[in-house]
């Protein structure tokens, strides 16, 4: 679980998203959210 939020945090980082915390509980609420960032969906 670590490793998959530390990719997470990373690929944020990474999309220029300064408020961590906050997507990370809205990457937690809508599941394709995340697939997004990697383009994905």
């Amino acid at each position: 679980m670590a490793t998959w939020r530390n990719l997470t945090i990373g690929s944020i980082s990474l999309a220029g998203i300064h408020g961590i915390v906050a997507a990370l509980r809205r990457n937690a609420r809508d599941p394709k959210r995340p697939l997004a960032l990697f383009g994905l969906t």
